[in-house]
């Protein structure tokens, strides 16, 4: 017990860490142990602090563990060593016996003594730092107070410097310095310190991400710095063994972005910083940021109300102006006297949207850009128009393609281009430079803000000549649908959801008999149950309920096969109704169609016939084939039987009898196969009065026998194209028509002559005419009045005049007689539908 109290009386002479040397040495005297304080840090070897007895510190193992919350013993190397972790940070007590004196309580003692003398070690740095805290923090309110009147009351500068003073003496630092960031260069310059020499601070000039500065730049966390190998990014830099710990803080701005760094430091022997230390200097770090934040708003604020002054001048200017060539003059004018700027040029979209033309050049010379334009993404010009991004060259040599070349195309190594955006749209691009001169980033400002209100303008110009073409259009449609309206040759008329009549246009006036004027404005049931209308009451009575049907959304309606009285002609008439529907299909009206159908109906019946035609042109093929057949034996055997002896007189006559009619019959054959067999045309220029005097001269013989006089009447230089043989053939044809029409002789006149776009031949005789009845009959094939012949001769002649794409048309004089005459087209092909009527 009298050495426990030993050990008492000699540990409670001190206080702290005295306290705890006190009660090593006295377990050294007492005990005769070695014992110690050992400090052990996590990346330094164990440092002993204080040992006994003194002399040389007894070595200890390197594979002691100073680790855990507990005291434990350990055998190493024949000695018995006592590790025990103290209630201080990182300290340790010690003590070596040798084993067999392991278990003396005098240890446990000594051990339990260690850690109590620990605790009120602990206590007094506790209570020193709070002292210190108190103070700081007093200190701290007074400079924050003192800052923030020294930004509402004096320059910037004189802030600042306030601010880095006060912020060291706060924190009991020793040196304190204000960086910012500088964006476009992306390096940190001091702009205010206090314990620095003046040349380092005219020198210093930190990369973004370098250092420590450069890295709580980049990434935006605060920075505790006792140990550099605390850190790894930072053991590449040089220590420095007089500094105990820095602090290192971003400044941000009203949007949280970085601006630049505040740091201090302090120098040994003062002790490092702590937690609270940092979170005290982020609050000066936050209120120097607010006020830099502030000088830079307010600075915006007063650039803004000039830039908007000079914005609303220049608004008013352009805003006046609709005409767009006189727009983009005064546009240039005022970029080039107002904005600053010596040289510009403008370039819009064209009929392309993805092309931008030269509009207006000033300053500039017109081949430095192509007349074409640049196409979207081409060149800087097109490069912005599709980025929609302004851009601007501080020095163009430095820069990459396409903004170097074209920097030495201009002439410059400065210049600026920008959009001109409207309604997310790039309509167009501007050009801009001081020639050799460098323009100030307000300058850009200005512009870039004019542009916009000078896009909007630019847009309202082009907006309204496009209103004024479009209304010019919207005439011309106007006048064009009118002229359709006109100019078709159905019927039509429309009405609106109302029933009223809307247009009506030539073609239906011609059709029903009522004018424009007339039916216009009034309800459709009242115009189509006029009297005058030429359609029957059933008929009208199916149009009109068919209109109403359409207007209430019931699709469209046909109606076909109308009959209706046009003068003294009875017309055939389709009829269309159709809704009328604007874009939300949303029925507003109907339209009505007339087509005439008259005309289609003939073209079919024609058609049929011409159908018909052909299969009695087949059959007549057939039969004609079959009887040359034997008609040719019959023939053989006859000319047999007369080449043998003398025939009786009886027999003679029938066999010359069966000879004439085999003939005949075999005539007949051949002319049924002329009918029955296709065309193959032979067209040539042909003069006329030479063909129709070669017809005369073949066929004067037969028409002496028959007592008839031929007259030949033709110019001597008419043409045709045609098929001369199968001209001739028909000819013959008329002529010997005329010939039988004449029984008693008479005069045939052949003439032809032209009429519009026709030639005409026409064989006309003096007999007793062809009777009304028989007049649309005479053309079908196999009929005839005559008790012989086929009744194909006409048939041919008509066939050979639609082969040429002409027609055949029969007259009959009132001083009686009758003409038959061949239509055939000058132009070879042009329809035979439009060649003249017979009267």
């Amino acid at each position: 017990m009298d050495w426990v109290a030993s050990m008492l009386e000699g540990a409670a002479s001190g206080v702290g860490t005295e306290a705890l040397t006190n009660l090593i040495r006295k377990v050294a005297e007492l005990g005769g142990a070695w014992n110690a304080l050992v400090l052990k840090t996590r990346r330094q070897a164990p440092y002993v602090v204080a040992h006994a007895p003194h002399g040389a510190p007894v070595p200890m193992p390197p594979e002691l563990p100073f680790e855990g919350d507990t005291p434990r013993w350990f055998e190493i190397a024949g000695w018995a060593w006592l590790v025990a972790p103290l209630p201080v940070p990182e300290l340790f007590y010690v003590l070596r016996t040798p084993p067999d004196q392991r278990a003396r309580p005098e240890w446990q003692i000594a051990m339990r003594l260690a850690t109590l003398l620990g605790q009120h070690e602990r206590f007094h740095r506790e209570i020193d730092a709070l002292k210190r805290l108190s103070k700081q923090r007093l200190t701290a309110l007074g400079t924050l107070y003192e800052t923030a009147v020294a930004s509402e009351t004096g320059g910037l500068e004189q802030f600042l410097s306030l601010a880095t003073r006060r912020a060291a003496q706060a924190m009991e630092a020793q040196a304190c310095t204000l960086m910012l960031l500088d964006e476009a260069k992306q390096t940190l310059s001091i702009v205010a310190s206090y314990g620095l020499p003046e040349k380092l601070v005219a020198e210093v000039s930190v990369p973004l991400g370098e250092g420590v500065a450069g890295r709580v730049a980049l990434t935006g966390e605060p920075m505790l710095l006792t140990d550099l190998d605390d850190e790894p990014s930072l053991r590449h830099l040089p220590r420095r063994p007089e500094i105990s710990g820095s602090i290192c803080v971003p400044l941000r701005n009203h949007e949280n972005r970085v601006i630049g760094v505040l740091s201090i430091r302090r120098l040994r022997p003062a002790p490092p910083f702590t937690q609270e230390d940092l979170r005290l200097f982020s609050v000066f770090a936050n209120q120097i940021g607010f006020a830099l934040e502030n000088a830079r708003l307010y600075r915006q604020l007063n650039q803004n109300l000039h830039r908007l002054a000079t914005l609303v001048e220049l608004t008013q200017l352009v805003t006046a102006v609709l005409d767009i060539d006189s727009l983009l003059r005064t546009v240039a004018r005022l970029i080039r006297e107002t904005v600053g700027f010596s040289r510009c040029a403008i370039f819009l979209t064209g009929e392309s949207s993805r092309v931008y033309l030269p509009r207006l050049i000033q300053g500039y010379r017109p081949e430095m850009f192509p007349k074409r334009g640049f196409r979207r993404g081409q060149g800087v010009i097109g490069m912005v128009a599709k980025m929609r991004l302004p851009l601007v060259v501080t020095s163009a040599r430095h820069e990459v393609q396409p903004m170097r070349g074209f920097g030495r195309a201009l002439g410059v190594d400065h210049y600026c281009v920008l959009p001109i955006v409207v309604h997310g749209s790039c309509i167009g691009v501007v050009l801009a430079d001081n020639q050799n001169e460098p323009f100030t980033s307000e300058q850009v400002e200005l512009l870039s803000a004019f542009v916009n209100q000078a896009g909007i303008a630019i847009e309202n110009a082009r907006l309204y000549q496009e209103m004024e073409r479009r209304y010019r259009e919207i005439q011309s449609l106007a006048a064009f649908r009118n002229n359709i309206l006109r100019s078709l040759s159905s019927g039509m008329f429309t009405v609106d959801e109302t029933g009223q009549i809307t247009t009506w246009n030539r073609a239906a006036q011609q059709i029903l008999g009522f004018a424009a004027r007339e039916s216009v404005g009034r309800p459709y049931r009242e115009v189509l149950g006029d009297a005058r209308c030429p359609i029957s009451t059933t008929r009208c009575q199916e149009l009109q309920e068919a209109i109403e049907q359409v207007l209430q959304e019931a699709g469209s309606k046909h109606l076909y096969k109308i009959p209706a009285q046009v003068g003294a002609e009875t017309r055939v008439l389709n009829c269309a109704i159709s809704p009328l529907l604007t874009r939300g299909r949303q029925t507003q009206g109907a339209v009505v169609l007339f087509e005439d159908i008259t005309e289609y109906l003939r073209l079919e019946s024609r058609l049929s016939e011409m159908e018909r035609l052909a299969t009695v042109g087949q059959m007549t093929a057939i039969i004609a084939h079959e009887i040359r057949n034997p008609l040719t034996a019959l023939r053989g055997a006859v000319d047999l039987m007369r080449q043998e002896e003398p025939l009786p007189e009886s027999i003679s006559l029938y066999v010359e009898v069966i000879q004439q009619e085999a003939q005949r019959l075999t005539e007949i054959a051949e002319e049924f196969l002329e009918f029955a067999k296709p065309f193959h045309l032979q067209i040539r220029p042909t003069r006329l009065k030479p063909l129709l005097q070669r017809v005369l001269v073949v066929q004067e013989p037969y028409l002496k026998s028959a007592g008839v006089q031929a007259v030949l009447e033709t110019p001597d230089d008419l043409e045709a194209s045609l098929d001369a043989g199968r001209i001739e053939q028909a000819l013959r044809n008329l002529i010997q028509n005329a010939v039988h029409a004449m029984p008693h002789g008479g005069r045939i006149t052949l003439r032809a002559f032209e009429e519009g776009d026709w030639i005409a031949i026409a064989v006309q005789d003096t007999g007793s005419g062809v009777p009304p009845e028989i007049r649309e009959k005479i053309f079908t094939p196999f009929y005839t009045t005559r008790t012989r012949g086929t009744g194909l001769g006409l048939s041919i002649v008509k066939k050979i005049a639609e082969g040429h794409g002409g027609r055949t048309t029969l007259e009959c004089p009132a001083e009686g007689g009758s003409i038959f005459t061949l239509w055939l087209p000058k132009i070879a092909g042009i329809a035979s539908s439009s060649a003249p009527s017979s009267q």
